[in-house]
């Protein structure tokens, strides 16, 4: 059975995430998916490196589950990469424990879709915006998969209309981030016969 490792990584500022917490939720009800939720397991960014390249080792599949933050990760995200992915580990002499595994981001944006293109007020696509995670995905080995991503995921004023909508779109890209798994899933079988 494949082996799904979901990092998450959300700060939680104004409490806990609808949509983040909905997508995890569903996730893991699936099998053989696990999840590290780096905000609860590291408070103080003392990230222990041993026990998450252990866990990446176990995985086929590893997905970034986080919410859009200043174009890229939430911080505790970037120094679990600084830290975990290590040259010995994930590149250079004996780096290669994550050759051949999937990267897959998921990632929920407050603004709309229209908003990420050049015309839009953040000129970029989003695809242009996960460049970076695209190269460490080249960079160690790993093959980056097609991300699932959600616009207008933001709950700010908290109008129960709203919130509604943002339950709504979770739930959809819960179940797009499923099929994606299970396809995934279908090409290592594809691969293996």
């Amino acid at each position: 059975m494949m082996k799904t490792l979901i990092i998450f990584a959300h700060p939680g500022v104004s409490g806990p995430s609808i949509a983040n917490t909905r997508i995890i939720d569903k996730a893991c009800q699936q099998d053989g998916v696990a999840v590290r939720d780096l905000y609860r397991l590291y408070p103080d960014f003392k990230v222990d490196i041993e026990a998450e390249q252990a866990a990446l080792a176990e995985a086929d599949l590893i997905i970034l589950q986080y919410p859009f933050h200043w174009y890229s990760v939430p911080s505790l995200l970037k120094e679990w990469i600084d830290q975990v992915m290590r040259y010995g580990f994930a590149y250079g002499t004996d780096g290669d424990k994550l050759h051949g595994k999937g990267l897959m981001v998921s990632t929920t944006i407050g603004g709309p879709a229209s908003s990420y293109c050049e015309e839009g007020h953040n000129h970029f696509e989003v695809e242009t915006l996960l460049t970076p995670l695209h190269q460490t995905a080249n960079f160690t080995g790993m093959r980056f998969l097609k991300p699932v991503v959600s616009h207008d995921m933001v709950l700010v004023p908290p109008e129960e209309e709203r919130k509604t909508a943002i339950e709504s779109r979770a739930d959809d890209h819960a179940l797009r981030l499923i099929a994606a798994i299970e396809q995934y899933q279908l090409s290592l079988m594809d691969a293996a016969a």
